[in-house]
């Protein structure tokens, strides 16, 4: 009977507030839970669709190395447990997982799944056609966050509770605390959605950065290269007789050309049009023939300092690829020190033991070490992420250190990052022994196995599209003594071997109709053992390789006429053996 009047109204009020404070606290959590999740789904959702439009190349082209590339880089993300590429067949193209997951896409689309797990489907497509689709999953959430983020609910829970025991005078106050509370979430809300706006305007810009510094880098280059040729042809043609002169300017034109197969190969690898080239080499020989381009590149601000004393030990890598990780760490360490600074490139020997990534062996460690103002842990962290990066915008695109991962991981190797604020950083790509010699991803021809002349005079079955560089070709082997038939497409070169077999045939790769492997699966079932070489400045690898087997003899565009003489001989040899 105590209770009523006075008292009775308290214990009502203090009742409705702990039914307002815990409808508030659910209401906040569930506020919470979806921003967070909507945060959770844009970030997701953004790797998936930067990663379907990396590899559509990959897909079109069937390049497994690649695209295997490009899902190592997604896996430095710790936030990442699973990431796959597959073709249109549905099969696995590329992947990687961490321990204990099974790769099991649901269909396209975004969703959650137990244990705080988001997993994303995002189809392929190139100009409306589906080449196929990529698979992202998170890791799970743990417990702890979950309790952290809605550490506010159970806050409310509690002191609702006091609020029983004291019959609380504070129910004023707390209700405007938590009117107070909403419209700070609704306040974070606006923020979020302007900050996704800002991001996806950025991404569109760094893309846009990328492309104009690639396609000016790229007319800077061939400008000069044209200009060496042509004036070096303009000279030639002006006095033809003088030929001491002649034979300079054609040296000069021959450099040039080789500087433009150079920058070719580093603009088909970017876009991975083209399969690493694996081959044993020495690094401290590649880094002491860059040295002046290296120099040039940081500035007169920053000095180089090489300590190449290390054994002279072969590693498997690609040279002209290896030759652009050290560029883009030099490039970044340049940035990182504008006022100067010291570069150092050094080379030691590392036993390695126990290393997740690495097999138990003795490998090749290349450092690049800068003095610059170093890197946090959350940097560093994600520093071989792909389009992560703490420059402005206009300042670069977040592919370099991503390129320099993916490229030692595809040699065999790793590349790790040394640095804290104020003692610089250090990168070091870990290089895996060239113990079998004969690992390299083609059979190119090389220069050693050129011969002055051909040892026996042929009948060889030109095929290329381009009727210039047709002619060129026949003019080539005509220099070397050889008979040459012409034919400008696949279907006429396959009516001339109805008619009886060449000696040999050199063929174009990229045709239209018929491609080159196309055309040597055809002519080898008509007459098997025929020796064929491939001379491309754009070939698929993989299809050479299924037409006439692993030991497919392949020239790049330009190439020398002794390297074609090197590459017939070549395939004469091995046909005959």
């Amino acid at each position: 009977m105590w209770l009523a009047g006075t008292e009775r109204s308290k214990l009502s009020l203090a009742l409705l507030a702990v039914a307002v404070l815990l409808v508030g606290g659910v209401a906040l959590a569930t506020a919470n839970e979806r921003a967070y999740r909507a945060d959770r789904e844009r970030e997701t959702r953004v790797q998936a669709d930067i990663l379907a439009a990396s590899v559509t190349a990959s897909l079109a082209f069937d390049d497994r190395r690649a695209a295997q590339g490009y899902i190592d880089a997604l896996s430095v993300n710790p936030q990442l447990q699973a990431a796959a590429i597959y073709d249109l067949r549905g099969e696995a193209f590329a992947s990687f997982t961490r321990r204990g997951t099974a790769l099991a896409p649901p269909p396209p689309g975004l969703r959650w799944i137990r244990g705080g797990r988001l997993q994303i489907v995002r189809p392929v497509t190139e100009n409306g056609t589906s080449l196929g689709r990529v698979y992202l999953a998170t890791v799970p959430e743990p417990i702890a966050m979950t309790l952290t983020r809605h550490g506010g609910t159970a806050l409310l829970v509690v002191m609702a509770m006091m609020f029983l025991a004291l019959l609380g005078r504070a129910y004023t106050a707390l209700d405007r605390r938590a009117a107070e509370l909403v419209r700070v979430n609704e306040d974070l809300r606006r923020e979020a959605l302007e900050r996704e706006r800002a991001e996806e305007a950025l991404l569109q810009a760094k893309k846009m950065e990328a492309l104009g510094q690639l396609t000016g880098g790229i007319a800077h280059d061939f400008n000069n290269l044209l200009q060496a040729m042509q004036g070096g042809f303009d000279l030639i043609r002006r006095a033809p007789e003088d030929f001491k002169r002649v034979a300079r300017l054609a040296d000069v034109g021959l450099q040039a050309s080789e500087r433009g197969h150079k920058l070719t190969s580093q603009l088909l690898a970017f876009s991975r049009a083209s399969q690493l080239q694996l081959q044993p080499l020495l690094v401290g020989e590649v880094i002491e023939g860059m040295s002046s381009l290296l120099s040039s590149t940081v500035g007169p601000l920053v000095e180089v300092r090489c300590e190449l004393d290390a054994p002279p030990i072969r590693v498997l890598a690609d040279p002209t690829q290896l030759e652009m990780a050290v560029l883009n760490v030099a490039v970044n360490a340049r940035d990182a020190m504008p006022e100067g600074g010291l570069l150092t490139v050094r080379l030691r020997l590392r036993e390695v033991t126990g290393d997740p990534e690495l097999e138990d062996d003795l490998y090749l460690e290349l450092s690049i070490a800068d003095t610059g103002p170093g890197m946090g842990p959350e940097v560093r962290a994600r520093a071989f992420e792909p389009f992560f990066t703490t420059k402005g915008v206009g300042h670069g695109t977040g592919l370099g250190l991503a390129q320099v991962y993916a490229m030692a991981r595809q040699s065999g190797g790793t590349a790790r990052i040394a640095s804290a604020p104020g003692e610089g950083a250090t990168v070091s790509l870990i290089l895996r022994q060239a113990r079998d010699q004969a690992a390299a991803a083609t059979v190119e021809a090389e220069t050693a196995d050129v011969v002055p002349h051909p040892a026996v005079a042929r009948t060889i079955l030109v095929v290329d599209d381009d009727t210039e560089v047709r002619a060129l070709l026949g003019e080539l082997l005509g220099a070397l003594g050889h008979k040459v038939i012409e034919a400008a497409d696949g279907p006429s070169a396959l009516d001339l071997l109805s008619n009886g077999p060449p000696d040999l045939m050199l063929v174009d790769f990229a045709m239209p109709g018929m491609n080159g492997a196309e055309l040597a699966s055809a002519a080898l079932s008509l007459w098997p053992g025929l020796p064929i070489v491939f001379a491309s400045g754009y070939a698929d690898i993989a299809q050479v390789e299924t037409a006439v087997g692993p030991r497919a003899s392949i020239i790049r565009k330009p190439f020398t006429l002794e390297v074609l003489n090197g590459a017939i001989e070549r395939a004469a040899r091995e046909a005959a053996a």
